[in-house]
């Protein structure tokens, strides 16, 4: 008992310790962790995997009407009559029929085979295409979701380095509160020097506090994207091709890139999928023109008995009957309404086409729009870092001016406000040509 009692209360203890110690971090998140993350977790993809679960069981419902079809039937009950005035047995005997009842056993199988039937070829043929219709708007929506997921995983990146430059013109401008002190008391400076830079400092750490909503925000938004609750302890990890400062190759010539967006871009394929389950849709509608053959098989047992030799349930080779037939069926006028049906179906082709034509003219101009923004902004890119290092070299020029006396806190502070300021744009427009480029790879319908 007391080796019982010790036991518990070492449990006791070590669950208490484990729950008032911090909890460990979760690991940060790669673009490739959070891409293979939302690939499972995002209401978008799913619904899209229940689309295309949908369109098979719908090729499996039209592969079902070309198939043999077997239905056994059977039956066990009572048969009544009531009383009747009399039953005529000929030769002007008569007798009156009293009331009575008798057992009534039935059992009956029944096989057909479709052995020409235009309707439920065509409608396997229309089922077919829907399902690659479904497959291609899957991947559609796959490369939209990946899309969404790199833009607000480079934005809460963005966020967070940006919220890091506040921080350090916040941490120099504390710096210049502090020199601006020094040259106050040897009397180098007037008093009015100290407030201005404290002033200076509370706008940069207002600056900086304001960044940490835009870092929650952007982290909200990306757990959203990853079907995540849990946005507060979401850690990203950048990329290390972010930091290495090289440009990446100019993008292929349009021409070429409008090529491949044509031949691999899912919502085109998807496009000329309906396009051709609208035309089987027509050739479903013209085979009610057309007659239909198939053949049927019956066997089937019935009486009083439910078992024995001449049982409904007894010998099989006693006491049955049998059929089988070739059944031609042809509907010779239905009211115009197959007419009616096919002028319908072929309105969904016009429909089908008209759409198909839009995508096509959507996707050029996404992929024009496309690489304009990621040639336009490799040139930005190159051009913030060359004004990068023009700040650096102003700022270090301005520190040392105003150490040695030669300048006022204005030039330092104009100096670290256009450091700052060149930092974020070359942070922003970095990874802007980044996300670029991932929405050109998805114009055209996966990598460049």
């Amino acid at each position: 008992m007391r080796a019982a009692s010790a036991t518990a209360r070492t449990v006791l203890v070590a669950a208490l310790a484990a729950a008032s110690s911090p909890a460990r971090p979760a690991p940060a998140l790669t673009l490739d962790q959070a891409l293979e993350l939302a690939a499972r977790r995002n209401s978008d993809l799913l619904v899209a995997d229940a689309d295309a679960d949908s369109a098979r069981a719908d090729v499996s419902t039209a592969r079902a009407g070309v198939l043999p079809r077997l239905d056994l039937q059977t039956s066990a009950g009572h048969t009544y009559w009531g009383a009747s005035s009399a039953v005529d047995l000929g030769g002007g005997i008569t007798f009156p029929e009293p009331a009575g009842d008798a057992a009534a056993y039935a059992l009956g199988l029944q096989a057909s085979q479709p052995l020409l039937d235009l309707g439920r070829l065509r409608a396997l043929d229309q089922a077919r295409h829907g399902l690659r219709a479904a497959e291609r708007q899957r991947e559609e929506a796959a490369l939209a979701v990946a899309f969404v997921v790199i833009q607000r995983f480079y934005d809460l990146v963005k966020q967070e380095r940006s919220l890091d430059v506040l921080e350090k013109t916040a941490g120099r401008s504390r710096e210049l509160v502090d020199r601006a002190d020094e040259l106050y008391l040897a009397g180098r400076s007037p008093k009015a020097d100290t407030y201005g830079a404290r002033v200076n400092l509370g706008n940069d750490r207002i600056a900086a506090e304001a960044q940490r909503a835009r870092v929650a925000q952007a982290r909200a938004a990306l757990a959203a994207a990853l079907g995540s609750a849990d946005a507060e302890a979401l850690e990203v990890l950048a990329p290390p091709e972010l930091d290495a400062g090289t440009s990446p190759a100019e993008p292929p010539p349009l021409e070429a890139l409008l090529a491949r967006a044509r031949e691999r871009r899912p919502t085109l394929l998807a496009g000329s999928a309906r396009l051709d389950a609208a035309r089987a849709a027509v050739e479903v509608a013209r085979a009610a023109y057309f007659p239909s053959v198939a053949l049927q098989g019956t066997y089937s047992r019935s009486g009083t008995q439910m078992v024995g030799r001449d049982g409904t349930y007894g010998d099989p080779s006693r006491a049955y009957t049998a059929t089988g037939q070739v059944v031609l069926s042809w509907n010779l006028f239905q009211g115009f309404g197959t007419d009616a049906d096919v002028r319908r179906a072929q309105a969904g082709v016009a429909r089908s086409l008209a759409g198909s034509q839009g995508d096509r003219a959507k996707v050029a101009e996404e992929v024009a729009t496309a690489r304009a923004a990621v040639v336009a902004l490799a040139r930005q890119e190159a051009l913030a870092a060359e004004n990068l290092q023009a700040a650096r070299d102003a700022l270090r020029l301005a520190t040392e001016r105003f150490g040695a006396g030669l300048a006022t806190q204005l030039e330092e502070r104009d100096a670290s406000l256009k450091l700052s300021q060149a930092e974020l744009t070359l942070l922003e427009t970095r990874i802007d040509h980044t996300v670029a480029r991932a929405d050109l790879a998805r114009a055209v319908g996966g990598s460049l």
